[in-house]
């Protein structure tokens, strides 16, 4: 049966095959169920579709956050070879020598450099190219992490507690829309929706800073400070 959202079914079918390894298996269960349910049900709507995916978004990222922390650096020269060979040559010209000086992959797909001089499709190819050298890495990584399972216990917990502030600052962002006009309510909306996707593995993650900077911009355009 073909669903008009397709599009987001096959995202979601692709971040929960590049899950990190570590992921306890009841969540990327629960990930496949959601994803069956709703490719099922023709009347789920793009909203109640985006939902769910957030939330499957934020029990993930934690245990994906402390997975890239923990093992930060151990395979970091083998990934960004992996990643340089899987882009094209624009994109390798473009990326190659700020991984050559020093910049991770973590750090260059959070910089300036990454939106402003790469197109999404270029991107997308960075992205892309990140989860399959992680995949090809999965098994000597996910012996490190074994080795360490008290730190990566102690990294979860602290990138847990990282989610649910994040998702509170998102929270107060979309409670600010209700004090705008339609067009600044739109655009809180839309600022919004964007922070909460980023939790799901295909997307950009959501930066706390970011969002508390976006929270102070509207709190002084719709009440500004006399």
């Amino acid at each position: 049966m073909f669903h008009q959202y397709q599009s987001l079914f096959d995202e979601f079918a692709y971040a929960i095959k590049h899950f990190v390894p570590t992921l306890p298996k009841e969540i990327k269960q629960e990930a496949q169920s959601v994803l069956e349910r709703l490719q099922a049900d023709s009347e789920a709507d793009e909203l109640t579709i985006r939902k769910s995916f957030h939330d499957v978004g934020v029990k993930e990222y934690p245990y994906r956050r402390a997975y890239i922390e923990l093992t930060h650096g151990l395979a970091e020269d083998e990934m960004n070879a992996m990643v340089i060979e899987h882009v094209e040559p624009n994109v390798r010209a473009i990326i190659k020598p700020h991984l050559d000086s020093g910049v991770s992959l973590d750090e260059l797909i959070q910089s300036d450099i990454f939106i402003e001089q790469l197109t999404p499709e270029q991107r997308y190819q960075v992205e892309d190219g990140i989860m399959v050298a992680r995949s090809k890495l999965a098994d000597s990584l996910k012996e490190h992490v074994s080795a360490e399972s008290e730190e990566y216990a102690r990294l979860v917990e602290k990138w847990k507690d990282q989610a649910v502030q994040i998702d509170k600052a998102i929270s107060d962002l979309k409670v600010l829309a209700s004090d705008g006009n339609e067009n600044q309510k739109r655009e809180i909306q839309e600022k919004a929706a964007a922070y909460s996707e980023g939790f799901l593995i295909t997307e950009r993650d959501p930066e706390l800073s970011a969002v508390k900077k976006e929270i102070e911009y509207w709190q002084e355009v719709i009440h500004p400070t006399e």
